[in-house]
């Protein structure tokens, strides 16, 4: 019998194409987060420089990535209203069944948990991306035994772990992880540095400052790690002697009600704004109209924030913790202090407030560090990188079952 050519160049052309797809890095990143973070800016700076292959986001409904996805039309899918919506795990294996997707790259314990579930025996790849190590990110309370617990109980399932810093890194390999399933790639930033504005009196004015503060920034979500209690109390201290010093920080989280609560005991109310979430651009223009940036967290990986504040030219001073001695590894960088350290973070400020000359100089210097290792490109290489690998890992384990 003669197979009619119609239907034989359509089985050749349907069978060029599903190897085109079985080829092809077919990625979904998974972010269930509810505030914006260094995660968030990550997945959606590698969903923007993923070209050439299918990339696409699972998400939370009207979560800021998710907002900000949809406006830079980038591949978003809803999945669930919180994170606990039972409504996932259907969602995400029709997602990954339908779209053919080859590499599920989570990026917090919530994500790993419900992509776990639903790769189930599929060809998908898992990859979980570590911004942080949970059990320290939340000072070992109940909560962050319970992340980490969640994130243990699926690593047997993990194909590749990608750590942003040496010391989470070095946590995968003291909790059992061989370091063949281990990729460190750091944060990087892709900033359009032209389209950034300063604009110091528009910041005075829409936070009713004085026209002459010297602003400090601080960007982070209001969670226990990033040591705001301790900026505040620091703070306090030095404003009596500092008189144009304010402050103003940006992101959102559980602790808000908590230190507004600070704020006002310490008397801080005309000096200190918790001013929320922003869009990412508008961020970027908080930051580089403020004087100084201040990290003053407890634990982190690589803060995409601190990347930022460089590539920014703002005099920063940033606690010694996770991967920020990795990035200002010089103190003609910026100041460096011990983590909930008052007095050492007060010195610090006061040499920022009274030296702005040698201050630039050091943020001069930080740009050019940062602007050249840290990079865009060079991170979704690594990523495409350690997503093939996690696919070689797969194929080896399932032969092993």
């Amino acid at each position: 019998m003669v197979i009619p050519s119609v239907w034989y160049n359509y089985t050749l052309f349907k069978f060029l194409i599903e190897a085109c797809i079985l080829t092809e890095l077919r990625t979904l990143l998974i972010d269930l987060s509810r505030y914006f973070g260094g995660a968030s800016s990550r997945t959606l700076a590698l969903l923007e420089g993923m070209s050439g292959n299918y990339a696409a986001l699972a998400t939370l409904s009207d979560s800021p990535v998710s907002q900000y996805a949809v406006e830079k039309c980038l591949n978003t899918h809803v999945v669930g209203r919180h994170k606990l919506d039972t409504a996932m795990l259907p969602q995400l294996k029709h997602l990954i069944r339908d779209q053919r997707i080859r590499v599920v790259d989570t990026q917090n314990p919530q994500s790993q948990f419900w992509a776990r579930l639903a790769v189930g025996k599929t060809n998908a790849a898992l990859v979980s991306t570590l911004n942080s190590w949970y059990f320290d990110e939340h000072n070992g309370n109940i909560k962050g035994r319970a992340y980490q617990m969640l994130q243990n109980l699926t690593h047997s399932r993990v194909d590749m772990f990608i750590a942003v810093s040496e010391q989470i890194c070095n946590r995968l390999q003291e909790s059992g992880v061989h370091e063949d399933r281990i990729r460190l790639i750091p944060n990087a930033i892709a900033i359009a540095l032209d389209s950034i504005k300063a604009d110091h009196f528009a910041l005075c004015k829409e936070f009713e400052f004085p026209k002459d503060s010297v602003i400090c920034c601080s960007v982070g979500r209001l969670v226990e790690a990033k040591g705001y209690t301790y900026l505040l109390n620091t703070l306090a201290k030095v404003v009596t002697t500092l008189p144009r010093l304010y402050c103003l920080i940006i992101g959102s989280g559980h602790l808000h009600q908590s230190l507004s609560e600070q704020i006002r005991q310490l008397g801080l109310e005309q000096r200190v704004r918790l001013a929320g979430n922003h869009p990412p651009n508008k961020t970027l223009q908080l930051m580089k109209s403020a004087d100084m940036f201040i990290m003053p967290s407890i634990t982190e990986g690589t803060p995409v924030a601190l990347l930022e504040a460089a590539a920014l030219k703002i005099p920063i001073i940033a606690s010694r913790v996770g991967g920020i001695p990795s990035i200002l590894t010089s103190d003609d960088f910026g100041l460096l202090i011990e983590s909930a350290d008052v007095t050492t973070l007060a010195e610090a400020i006061k040499s920022q407030y009274e030296q702005p000359g040698a201050a630039q100089k050091r943020a001069e210097n930080a740009q050019a560090h940062v602007l050249s290792k840290y990079g865009i490109a060079s991170q979704i290489e690594a990523t495409r990188l350690a997503y093939e690998q996690a696919l070689e890992n797969q194929m080896k384990r399932r032969k092993l079952q």
